[in-house]
């Protein structure tokens, strides 16, 4: 359990943090890279490629957002890039029988939600609410 999580059981603030603040100093990092992860994901859009940094970032510091809301983007971050990759691979398979240029836009609308949800929780400052979900 993090410092941060001792303090709200204990209903006490931790150093440093003020009211005002609205988050604990000790997970503005996890944040900061929860954010990172997200920008690659979205610049995934634009060069595919910066999907598989953004994984790694994501396995990385999800240990060190353990017991904070960040915890549950780096999970989702990390289950988005899987579910794509393999829906990337089935509707590509899926292609060269016709059948996968019809499932390509839904492949497409899943990945900008999945891109997207998390930026306005991070923006809320509130977790994903089912991390390992389809949606």
């Amino acid at each position: 359990m993090t410092r941060a999580n001792n303090h709200l059981i204990n209903n006490t603030l931790p150093p440093g943090w003020h009211p005002s603040l609205s988050v604990p100093p000790d997970t503005q990092d996890a944040k900061r890279w929860a954010w990172i992860v997200h920008i690659l994901y979205i610049a995934s859009f634009f060069a595919g490629i910066t999907s598989i940094p953004g994984v790694i970032v994501a396995y990385l510091k999800r240990r060190d957002a353990l017991g904070t809301i960040y915890e549950s983007h780096f999970t989702y971050a990390i289950r988005t890039f899987w579910l794509g990759l393999v829906f990337a691979i089935v509707t590509t398979t899926l292609c060269f029988v016709l059948v996968g240029y019809a499932i390509l836009p839904f492949f497409f609308i899943w990945w900008l939600i999945r891109v997207i949800r998390p930026v306005v929780a991070l923006m809320d400052n509130r977790p994903i609410a089912n991390p390992t979900g389809f949606f």
